[in-house]
């Protein structure tokens, strides 16, 4: 019968857990260890130089094999400055297809004026595609003391564009009135037999618009129900050609009459008039 170790034989209790906590330690050193190694080397940027070096041969490799680019061809392109074009590309025929950096080409010629959005596909055939967004051209903006500029659909000011090439423009005028004149076009080009005599568009004290005509007549609309004011203006535009005649201003803003101011300052209710008082008082 084997026999129990004294009392005196067995290790003091601190010194069995200091055993077990040493060997515990040593486990777990090895991986701690690696892990460190790890992140020092990934902190230092040694990974992505390694990465980088990697894929500067695999990319030299594949360009010997013949993945080149052959060509470049883009679409959409009706005002954007072709030379201006051509350096923010900066791609030549035989470079490395693979070396292509797409979202530096797309920041670059994103910074040109007439450019919206673009699109850029390289197929492994050699060609690069690109499918240029350009900008619209919606109205010419009058700041006063600022000068005049194009603005695109988007109420975006168009830099560094000439205001001599887009005369026939709407121009419109008043704070932050490109962002409201979109709505308004809508509007005004439902009803075409008005649109063929405005002329400008004036934003009045941040809330409705103005209407100049070609006449020099001023129409004033409504805050609200824009789109039924206008309908009552082409309809008497088509009986009595009021936008073509001589006078101040037309009053939309009243529901149930239509207000117009001679060039002698009388103001007409055009709604309470009969169709022949109509005729002869304008």
């Amino acid at each position: 019968m084997p026999r129990k170790k004294s009392s005196k034989s067995r290790k003091p209790f601190w010194e069995r857990t200091l055993e077990r906590f040493i060997s515990f330690t040593k486990i777990l050193l090895l991986p701690a260890l690696i892990i460190w190694l790890i992140g020092w080397l990934w902190l230092g940027g040694v990974f992505d130089n390694t990465r980088a070096v990697v894929w500067d041969y695999f990319v030299n490799w594949t360009a010997d094999q013949g993945l080149v680019i052959s060509d470049v061809m883009v679409d959409g392109r009706y005002r954007t400055d072709v030379t201006e074009l051509q350096k923010a590309i900066d791609i030549e025929p035989e470079d490395p297809l693979l070396d292509i950096d797409i979202r530096a080409i797309k920041a670059r010629v994103s910074q040109i004026n007439w450019v919206d959005d673009l699109i850029i596909r390289r197929s492994y055939n050699g060609l690069v595609k690109i499918t240029l967004i350009e900008r619209i051209p919606f109205v010419v903006w009058d700041r006063p003391g600022r000068g005049s500029v194009v603005v695109d659909t988007n109420g975006e000011i168009i830099p560094d564009v000439p205001i001599e090439d887009f005369q026939k423009l709407l121009t419109v005028r008043g704070v932050d009135a490109p962002k409201h004149t979109v709505d308004l076009m809508q509007l005004i080009l439902a009803e075409p037999n008005v649109a063929t005599h405005i002329a400008a568009a004036e934003w009045i004290g941040d809330r409705r618009w103005d209407l100049l005509t070609v006449m020099g007549v001023r129409v004033h609309l409504p805050e609200d129900d824009v789109g039924h004011a206008l309908s009552r203006l082409a309809k008497i535009q088509a009986e009595k050609n009021i936008l073509g005649r001589d006078l101040q201003t037309i009053d939309l803003r009243g529901k149930d009459r239509i207000i117009v101011e001679t060039e002698r300052g009388q103001s007409l209710d055009m709604m309470n008039l009969s169709s022949h008082d109509k005729t002869n008082m304008i």
